[in-house]
Protein backbone atom coordinates (compact mmCIF):
# COMPACT_ATOMS: atom_id res chain seq x y z
CA UNK A 1 0.00 0.00 0.00
CA UNK A 2 2.63 2.05 0.59
CA UNK A 3 4.72 1.63 -2.47
CA UNK A 4 1.12 2.28 -4.58
CA UNK A 5 0.90 5.63 -2.45
CA UNK A 6 4.69 6.51 -3.25
CA UNK A 7 4.42 5.68 -7.14
CA UNK A 8 1.00 7.94 -7.10
CA UNK A 9 2.63 10.99 -5.58
CA UNK A 10 5.87 10.68 -7.23
CA UNK A 11 3.41 10.43 -10.65
CA UNK A 12 1.74 13.42 -9.66
CA UNK A 13 4.83 15.19 -9.25
CA UNK A 14 5.99 14.45 -12.73
CA UNK A 15 2.51 15.47 -14.59
CA UNK A 16 2.81 18.15 -12.26
CA UNK A 17 6.09 19.80 -13.36
CA UNK A 18 5.90 19.01 -17.00
CA UNK A 19 2.52 21.10 -16.56
CA UNK A 20 4.71 23.75 -15.88
CA UNK A 21 8.11 23.00 -18.08
CA UNK A 22 5.41 22.36 -21.27
CA UNK A 23 5.63 26.54 -22.11
CA UNK A 24 8.76 26.89 -21.47
CA UNK A 25 10.44 24.07 -23.47
CA UNK A 26 8.61 25.39 -26.45
CA UNK A 27 9.95 28.78 -26.13
CA UNK A 28 13.22 27.98 -25.52
CA UNK A 29 12.98 25.64 -28.51
CA UNK A 30 11.59 28.02 -31.13
CA UNK A 31 13.33 28.76 -33.60
CA UNK A 32 12.33 29.16 -37.74
CA UNK A 33 14.20 29.35 -40.56
CA UNK A 34 13.80 30.33 -44.45
CA UNK A 35 13.80 32.52 -47.18
CA UNK A 36 11.36 35.19 -48.15
CA UNK A 37 10.77 35.62 -51.83
CA UNK A 38 9.01 38.40 -53.67
CA UNK A 39 6.86 37.71 -57.03
CA UNK A 40 8.76 39.66 -60.26
CA UNK A 41 5.79 41.82 -60.89
CA UNK A 42 5.91 43.27 -57.49
CA UNK A 43 9.81 43.29 -56.69
CA UNK A 44 9.66 47.37 -57.54
CA UNK A 45 7.36 47.93 -55.12
CA UNK A 46 9.01 46.54 -52.00
CA UNK A 47 12.74 47.93 -53.46
CA UNK A 48 11.57 51.36 -52.21
CA UNK A 49 13.29 53.15 -49.83
CA UNK A 50 12.44 52.79 -46.08
CA UNK A 51 10.37 49.78 -47.02
CA UNK A 52 9.59 47.29 -43.67
CA UNK A 53 9.27 44.08 -44.26
CA UNK A 54 7.22 42.07 -40.94
CA UNK A 55 7.66 38.31 -40.35
CA UNK A 56 4.37 37.38 -38.31
CA UNK A 57 4.04 34.04 -36.58
CA UNK A 58 0.52 33.22 -35.35
CA UNK A 59 -0.30 30.30 -33.27
CA UNK A 60 -2.74 27.43 -34.16
CA UNK A 61 -5.70 30.04 -32.92
CA UNK A 62 -4.83 32.88 -34.65
CA UNK A 63 -2.90 34.75 -32.85
CA UNK A 64 0.47 36.25 -32.96
CA UNK A 65 3.08 35.42 -31.18
CA UNK A 66 5.57 36.10 -32.76
CA UNK A 67 6.89 39.03 -34.89
CA UNK A 68 10.10 40.05 -37.01
CA UNK A 69 10.66 43.41 -38.62
CA UNK A 70 13.28 44.51 -41.26
CA UNK A 71 13.87 47.45 -42.45
CA UNK A 72 14.68 48.21 -46.71
CA UNK A 73 14.94 43.96 -47.52
CA UNK A 74 16.53 42.63 -50.29
CA UNK A 75 15.38 39.59 -51.80
CA UNK A 76 15.65 37.04 -51.79
CA UNK A 77 16.05 37.29 -47.92
CA UNK A 78 17.18 34.92 -45.69
CA UNK A 79 15.08 34.87 -42.00
CA UNK A 80 15.59 33.74 -38.78
CA UNK A 81 12.88 34.07 -36.06
CA UNK A 82 14.34 33.11 -32.55
CA UNK A 83 13.01 32.93 -28.59
CA UNK A 84 13.55 37.05 -28.34
CA UNK A 85 11.09 37.74 -31.70
CA UNK A 86 8.45 36.21 -29.01
CA UNK A 87 6.04 38.82 -28.12
CA UNK A 88 3.68 36.54 -26.45
CA UNK A 89 5.26 33.57 -25.27
CA UNK A 90 3.23 31.97 -23.03
CA UNK A 91 0.61 31.32 -25.92
CA UNK A 92 2.85 29.63 -27.91
CA UNK A 93 1.85 26.37 -29.30
CA UNK A 94 4.09 23.31 -31.25
CA UNK A 95 2.91 24.56 -34.58
CA UNK A 96 2.46 27.67 -36.08
CA UNK A 97 1.29 29.66 -39.58
CA UNK A 98 4.11 32.35 -41.04
CA UNK A 99 2.85 35.26 -42.74
CA UNK A 100 4.94 38.26 -44.41
CA UNK A 101 3.74 42.03 -44.88
CA UNK A 102 5.70 44.85 -46.80
CA UNK A 103 4.76 48.25 -46.44
CA UNK A 104 6.37 51.96 -45.95
CA UNK A 105 4.21 53.07 -43.49
CA UNK A 106 5.66 50.84 -40.30
CA UNK A 107 2.08 49.69 -38.95
CA UNK A 108 1.25 46.16 -38.77
CA UNK A 109 -2.15 44.93 -38.48
CA UNK A 110 -3.23 47.65 -40.95
CA UNK A 111 -3.27 46.65 -44.73
CA UNK A 112 -3.59 50.06 -46.99
CA UNK A 113 -3.01 50.38 -50.89
CA UNK A 114 0.38 49.58 -52.48
CA UNK A 115 1.65 47.18 -49.06
CA UNK A 116 2.43 43.32 -50.13
CA UNK A 117 1.72 39.83 -48.46
CA UNK A 118 2.46 36.44 -48.52
CA UNK A 119 1.81 33.28 -46.49
CA UNK A 120 2.66 29.56 -46.14
CA UNK A 121 -0.73 28.02 -46.22
CA UNK A 122 -0.02 25.05 -44.00
CA UNK A 123 1.31 25.16 -40.20
CA UNK A 124 4.99 25.07 -38.95
CA UNK A 125 6.85 23.68 -36.58
CA UNK A 126 8.15 26.03 -34.01
CA UNK A 127 11.79 24.22 -35.07
CA UNK A 128 11.70 24.34 -38.35
CA UNK A 129 14.46 25.35 -41.28
CA UNK A 130 14.17 25.70 -45.26
CA UNK A 131 11.12 27.27 -45.27
CA UNK A 132 9.80 29.42 -48.42
CA UNK A 133 7.21 32.51 -48.04
CA UNK A 134 6.52 33.82 -51.11
CA UNK A 135 4.59 37.80 -50.93
CA UNK A 136 2.65 37.53 -53.72
CA UNK A 137 -0.26 39.48 -53.19
CA UNK A 138 -0.91 43.43 -53.13
CA UNK A 139 -3.78 45.17 -51.30
CA UNK A 140 -5.98 46.79 -53.44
Amino acid sequence: MKKLLLLLFILAGLLTSAYFIYPFALRSVFLIRGTAEITFELAEKAAKPNTMFFLVARNEGGVPVAVKKIINPVFPLDFQMIPSDLIMPDILTKKVYLEAFINSHGKLGIFKNGDLKGSIKSPLFIFSKNNRIIIDTPAK
